[in-house]
């Protein structure tokens, strides 16, 4: 095998791997993203079940984790805030993503 065919499937690789995990569906996610907001899920009836708040690993800014279920159906909502004291403000949009079933290869 030449050394040239090689280096394209290393590159892709290393490229794969550097998306951000939103970018494409992970094998065996349990959490599959969504269009749905936050406020559209409560609108339609689904009740907030839990919250944490956590730093966030990549930027270390707060984030709280939204869990709201109606019957089966269970999504995650994350909302990244700025650190500033006094004003609760987000960084970014609130994104969601629904609890699916993981498919096996």
């Amino acid at each position: 095998m030449k050394s040239g065919r090689i280096m394209p499937i290393v590159f892709g690789c290393i490229v794969a791997a550097s998306l951000p995990a939103h970018a494409q569906p992970q094998a065996n996610a349990q959490w599959r993203a969504s269009e749905t907001t936050l406020f559209d899920l409560i609108q339609n009836g689904y009740g907030i079940v839990a919250v944490t708040s956590v730093a966030a690993r990549s930027t270390g800014l707060p984030e709280d984790t939204y869990i709201v279920q109606k019957t089966n159906s269970v999504y995650r909502c994350v909302e990244t805030r700025a650190a500033d004291t006094g004003t609760v403000r987000a960084t970014a949009p609130i994104h969601c993503a629904e609890l699916v079933k993981p498919y096996n290869d």
